[in-house]
């Protein structure tokens, strides 16, 4: 196939098609009414698969015809009849047909059964039918990220050869360099042999290809760099739930995998950018910019208003960084940076030692990950969102910080947003609600 599929290949294979959800025929749709095939397209359409033809697709609520497509399915040439309903696709359109069609797995690997609770590589599955599937089985799923390390699967299919290639992504924890070796949930990867793209440490999130041998993964590549090879403006269309949103609405991540960034010329649809919300589903008409690696959203339409938000999950905190091995610490309290954060003000992991410093993301499994990284002023009152605790001293805290004044005191044991003054060290007053 030619270079354009291969750009595409890419970023499917980076993501795993982690960044596309459709809204059709789900409770967050909009509408179910169809674009026509005689509509002008998008060059890229990246959404779960919720019908097919024998000469037609559906994706995204876009009905396209696709009979000459090129289809590779798992980096292997395929045809139309071998897509299947609730496949993540990324569709290359010429924009009136299909031209290039691919489909990558999240995850093809062994499945943790326990209870009721089902993961694979650390992330915890829903709408997963386990019925016929016990611990240790091999299986393909395909899906979205609903949150940090949560994939809702939209499709799904066990595996029988115990020889197949299997192919998980995840984070990386119990890294050992001397025997290469490194736990991704319940799958525990040697990358002895393996072609490493990218320095590995805890935290980061990697891609991993490989045959199981035992208990453990023998990886043959392990991709730890996100980036992709899309042209500039590629005009691309996606949709899915917000999963991280910053502080002035101006980043947001879209499955919990890719950045989207948002300025005064886009346009939204039902709504305004004060709808914006984590779990708010979103219909995105973006260009991508390669520079950053990240689409710039053009026109966002927003799914049901009924769409679960959870914003509890969020996290700002501005204070004197120390780094280490991509690790952030702020009065003592660990943040973890990884290749999908993203670092404004001309930041980067080689300069952020001893800087006043904002950080945003995400709190999962009792690990605060860094969406975004900002240069502050000392003199500016500082952004602090999270959840206020008692201290070991029993004074009201939140990211180690302490009032002089007390006026933490009345948020103890809340998740709030608040704007403090920094007086010295881990010392703050006049803590009030940001409105």
């Amino acid at each position: 196939m030619h270079s354009q599929h291969k750009t595409i290949t890419q970023i499917i294979s980076l993501s795993a098609l982690t960044l596309a959800l459709t809204a059709c025929g789900s409770s967050n749709s909009q509408s179910n009414e169809l674009t026509t095939p005689t509509a002008q397209l998008p060059s890229v359409l990246i959404g779960e698969l919720t019908a097919t033809t024998a000469t037609t697709i559906t994706v995204n609520q876009h009905e396209i015809p696709a009979s000459n497509a090129e289809v590779e399915i798992d980096g292997v040439d395929g045809s139309l009849s071998d897509l299947k309903k609730g496949m993540m696709v990324a569709v290359e359109t010429n924009g009136s047909h299909a031209t290039e069609i691919d489909y990558d797995p999240n995850f093809k690997g062994p499945v943790q059964v326990q209870g009721n609770v089902i993961n694979i590589a650390g992330v915890r599955l829903t709408g997963f039918d386990s019925s016929t599937i016990k611990d240790g089985d091999l299986v393909e799923v395909s899906g979205y990220n609903s949150a940090y390390n949560r994939l809702t699967v939209t499709y799904q299919q066990p595996i029988s050869d115990p020889q197949t290639e299997l192919e998980v992504e995840g984070v990386i924890s119990a890294l050992n360099t001397q025997q290469r070796t490194f736990s991704l949930g319940n799958i525990m990867v040697n990358y002895q042999q393996a072609d490493v793209d990218g320095p590995l440490v805890n935290g980061q999130f990697v891609e991993v290809e490989g045959f199981m041998n035992g208990q453990q993964l023998l990886a043959n590549e392990v991709d730890a760099k996100q980036h992709s090879s899309f042209d500039d403006d590629t005009d691309s269309q996606l949709a899915g739930q917000i999963t991280w949103l910053n502080n002035d609405s101006t980043l947001m991540t879209i499955n919990g995998q890719w950045q989207v960034s948002l300025n005064a010329q886009t346009r939204y649809d039902d709504g305004t950018v004060a709808d914006l919300a984590i779990g708010r589903f979103v219909e995105i008409d973006a260009l991508w910019q390669q520079a950053n690696n990240r689409f710039v959203a053009q026109e966002i339409e927003f799914g049901s208003a009924n769409d679960v938000v959870n914003s509890n999950s969020a996290f700002s905190v501005t204070g004197l960084v120390t780094y280490t091995q991509s690790v952030a610490t702020i009065n003592g309290i660990e943040f973890m940076l990884n290749n999908q954060t993203v670092f404004d003000d001309g930041l980067t992991l080689n300069n952020i030692e001893g800087r006043w410093l904002e950080l945003e993301g995400i709190i999962a499994d009792d690990k605060q990950t860094v969406s975004e990284v900002e240069l502050m002023d000392g003199n500016e009152p500082l952004n602090l969102t999270g959840f206020v605790s008692a201290d070991q001293n029993m004074q009201a805290s939140l990211w180690g910080y302490v009032s002089e004044d007390n006026s933490l005191d009345q948020y103890l044991d809340q998740y709030v947003e608040l704007e403090c003054q920094w007086v010295a060290e881990d010392q703050v007053t006049a803590c009030r609600l940001d409105d």
